[in-house]
C-alpha cells in the first residue's frame, strides 16, 4: 500500500513567481513609507490652514489623501502601469514646493491669511522687519514666497526619496525617457526663471 500526494515540493524560501507587472517589494515597500510621511505633513499642514484659508486646507487635504493613497498601493503592490502618473505627480509636487519657497505663486501672503504662526513661519528677528526671506527680483506684490520650516524639509526629503525609488521601479526603457523629461523641464524652468529675473 503506497501513499501519493498531489501536493508538488517546492525548495524552501521560493514562492510562486511574481505576477506580470509587479514591481520590486522591497523598494515599493520603502517609497510607500516615504509616501506616508509626506501625506501626513500635508495632513498636519492642511489642519493649520482650515480656519485661515480654505481653499489651501482642501489643496493639502487632497495631496495628502492622494499620497496616502499611494502609500497604500505602494505597500501592497502597486502595478507597473500606474508608476509613471505616480512619478509624474510627486515631481509635480516638488516643483510646486520649489516655486513657491523661490519665485512664489499668486496666493496670498502668509501674513495676509493669518498664518503668522504657521509651520513655516520663520523667527522673527528683534528689530527686524519681515521673516527674514529675500525678496527676489521680479516677486511683485501678488506672489507670496513661504520661508522653510522643519516641516517642510521632512515632506521634501521624503517626496524626493519616495521620487527616487519611483524612478527606480521604471522599466529600464521608461526610466530613462522619464528621466530625460524631468531633466528637460527642469533645464526649461532654470531658462524661463532666468529670462524673467535677468532681462
Amino acid at each position: 500500500m503506497s501513499t501519493s500526494t498531489s501536493a508538488r515540493r517546492t525548495d524552501p524560501g521560493t514562492g510562486p513567481p511574481p505576477p506580470a507587472g509587479a514591481v520590486p517589494v522591497s523598494r515599493s515597500r520603502a517609497a510607500a513609507a516615504l509616501c506616508c510621511v509626506a501625506g501626513l505633513v500635508h495632513l498636519l499642514v492642511a489642519r493649520e490652514h482650515v480656519e485661515v484659508w480654505a481653499l489651501a486646507a482642501f489643496f493639502f487635504i487632497t495631496v495628502s489623501a492622494g499620497q496616502l493613497w499611494l502609500a497604500q498601493a505602494l505597500w501592497r503592490g502597486l502595478n507597473a502601469r500606474l508608476v509613471p502618473a505616480a512619478v509624474l505627480l510627486t515631481s509635480g509636487l516638488v516643483a510646486l514646493y520649489v516655486l513657491s519657497r523661490t519665485i512664489g505663486l499668486p496666493i496670498p501672503a502668509a501674513g495676509e491669511v493669518g498664518l503668522s504662526e504657521s509651520h513655516h513661519a520663520g523667527p522673527q528677528v528683534p528689530g527686524g522687519q519681515g521673516n527674514g526671506v529675500p525678496v527676489l527680483p521680479g516677486s511683485g506684490a501678488g506672489t507670496a514666497i513661504a520661508t522653510v520650516g522643519p516641516l517642510d524639509l521632512v515632506c521634501l526629503v521624503a517626496q524626493l526619496g519616495a521620487l527616487a525609488l519611483l524612478v527606480g521601479l521604471l522599466p529600464a526603457g521608461q526610466r530613462r525617457s522619464l528621466g530625460n523629461l524631468l531633466l528637460a523641464v527642469g533645464l526649461c524652468g532654470w531658462v524661463v526663471w532666468g529670462l524673467v529675473h535677468f532681462t
